[in-house]
């Protein structure tokens, strides 16, 4: 699992349970005997070892890297892997591009199932929510990535990119009042609000496992990978060439 839409790159080995594992497990954790394990109690996945680097311009240099150490403190080889899961944003175009390329490229090379999972829907399930929450990711150029949830980690609203003094006039026309923030851009939206910055508490490696678990668990054959951009890129393609010369006299007007 690997995400690199923040500047902290990502990049982590986790097992799925099969259902019948699942079911065991949750049986387990209603009557408390479950042992601790490699995650937290009431975890869908077993996170075998993350790696993670802060570097906003260092995206391409770290992350197989990464990779690499994650699969070799988990003991597996990078055959081993029978499908990847990566977070697709929203982020900035490209450290985001950085991921979802290096994806692709692992699923193409060993022929696996790549699944893209909003970067946004997995920092959630890291939050530890007990109420209305924001999660919030720096966009740069002085605005912010925004996602809403539920206490139930249900997308309530988003994800947009907002300049952070306009997000209190947003969140009154949806009648949102979250308790908290948080991600990697909470700190740039706390103040406008007034609520605490909670940090996330999870393995983010894990959620995004978590939030790809029925495609996975099913077998189902996953869509095609569409980066979450929110802004149209700042390159275009150049239009046609304007003409220097002047124009041309009409026909029958030779001097």
């Amino acid at each position: 699992a690997i995400d690199t839409s923040t500047p902290t790159v990502t990049a982590g080995v986790v097992r799925l349970p099969s259902p019948h594992e699942l079911i065991a497990r949750a049986t387990e954790q209603a009557d408390g005997s479950l042992a601790d394990g490699p995650s937290a109690p009431g975890s869908a996945v077993d996170v075998l070892a993350e790696r993670t680097v802060t570097d906003a311009f260092g995206h391409a240099e770290y992350l197989m890297p990464l990779v690499t150490a994650a699969l070799a403190h988990a003991g597996h080889a990078i055959g081993d892997m029978a499908a990847v899961v990566v977070g697709i944003g929203p982020g900035p175009f490209t450290g985001l591009r950085v991921g979802m390329a290096t994806a692709a490229a692992l699923g193409d090379a060993l022929d696996i199932p790549v699944h893209g999972v909003p970067s946004h829907d997995a920092a959630a399930r890291c939050a530890g929510a007990d109420g209305d929450f924001l999660v919030v990711t720096d966009a740069r150029r002085r605005e912010v990535y925004l996602s809403a949830y539920s206490a139930s980690v249900a997308q309530l609203h988003g994800p947009v990119v907002i300049a952070p003094a306009a997000v209190p006039d947003l969140l009154a026309a949806r009648g949102l009042a979250p308790r908290f923030v948080s991600g990697a851009g909470a700190g740039l939206v706390a103040d406008v609000l007034g609520v605490p910055i909670r940090p996330g508490s999870g393995q983010l490696a894990g959620a995004l496992v978590e939030c790809a678990a029925r495609p996975l668990l099913t077998g189902a054959l996953p869509g095609p990978l569409a980066p979450m951009y929110l802004r149209r890129p700042d390159a275009t393609e150049p239009s046609a060439p304007k003409s220097v010369l002047p124009p041309a006299e009409p026909a029958g007007t030779g001097r």
